[in-house]
């Protein structure tokens, strides 16, 4: 049986000369496949009779799976879609957050609005599965991200008493990554310039960190990155920056704790002037059950999900939106700078 070059992109003609649309090795690409059927088979004229170019009745099928950055484009092309980027140091809580999210919808524990889809649905039950009783384990957990590069998910959602329905790219990126991007401008430009595209950036502090003797640290870090995001154009005074406070339910027991005079008052006086506007939140994704607090699962996140969904934001074209080259990377190229 003769395997050949194929691709589920129908514009491709690497059954033809070999080459790859979107000009990437056929390795890298996430529409290649080698085809080995014999149904609807055309001998190539002039050629022996051992080389074939065969027709392929194989449909395109998501996976479910993340996405990496440059995969978007089979969903932004079918919907326009909101780039939500979450960023954060190790273990603030950036992928339990998106776990949280979908296993909330799951359950019918939000009040105003409803899961409308998912084209990663694979993608979140990796991420949920360490917080299942399947997994085995004694207590909720969520696996460590470790891609330095970004991980796309994607989730619609519907507001349950009007029409309006929007989409969503959630990132996923590892802690080390925003340590590599606060220590050096190259990296964070490298790694993190697809934030400037975002209609909607998070940064997460971590709230257990805050509560314990790492506190001032804590803080100077997310100085540091912000400042860094800054001089390198990353953020501009264009950014809308959501600032969330996580594991909240290990700060409402301090009784000498001040959110304002923490961290809020801080990173006002120092960045505000230079952003379109700071928004804090206090969130606890997935609170610690052995330690007693009235703060239940998912606090904080419908408020969140609600400012996204009903709040107006300037519209970015993202990455492959609109179609303006052959190539793949010329698409992006473009886009990206502009």
């Amino acid at each position: 049986m003769i395997e050949v070059k194929a691709c589920s992109q129908p514009d491709c003609a690497i059954r033809k000369d070999g080459k790859c649309l979107e000009g990437l090795e056929h390795e890298e690409c996430p529409h290649f496949y080698w085809d080995d059927s014999n149904e609807d088979e055309e001998y190539i004229e002039n050629e022996t009779p051992s080389i074939l170019n065969k027709a392929s009745n194989k449909i395109d099928v998501f996976s479910g799976s993340e996405l990496k950055l440059t995969e978007i484009t089979s969903i932004t092309k079918r919907y326009a879609c909101d780039l939500v980027v979450i960023l954060g140091d190790l273990d603030c809580g950036k992928t339990t957050l998106l776990a949280t999210i979908f296993d909330l919808f799951q359950i019918g524990q939000f009040k105003k609005y409803l899961f409308a889809g998912s084209l990663t649905q694979k993608g979140f039950e990796i991420r949920s599965h360490l917080s299942r009783m399947v997994s085995g384990s004694t207590r909720a957990d969520t696996e460590r991200t470790k891609a330095l590069d970004f991980r796309i998910l994607h989730i619609a959602i519907k507001d349950i008493e009007t029409p309006l329905k929007k989409h969503f790219l959630l990132s996923d990126i590892s802690g080390e990554t925003i340590q590599l991007a606060r220590s050096s401008g190259s990296a964070m430009k490298e790694h993190l310039g697809v934030v400037k595209l975002a209609n909607h950036v998070i940064y997460i502090i971590d709230g257990e960190k805050i509560a314990g003797s790492e506190k001032a640290a804590t803080l100077l870090d997310a100085q540091v990155f912000i400042q860094s995001a800054l001089d390198n154009k990353i953020f501009t005074i264009d950014t809308i920056l959501n600032i969330l406070i996580s594991k909240w339910d290990l700060l409402e027991k301090l009784n000498n704790f001040n959110l304002d005079e923490t961290v809020i008052n801080k990173i006002n006086s120092r960045f505000l002037s230079r952003l379109k506007g700071i928004n804090y939140k206090k969130i606890a994704s997935r609170p610690d059950l052995e330690t007693p607090t009235t703060i239940e699962l998912g606090f904080g996140l419908e408020d969140l999900i609600e400012n996204f969904m009903i709040n107006p934001v300037a519209q970015k074209k993202l990455p492959l939106q609109e179609k303006v080259s052959e190539r793949f990377i010329d698409n992006y190229r473009i886009k990206y700078n502009e």
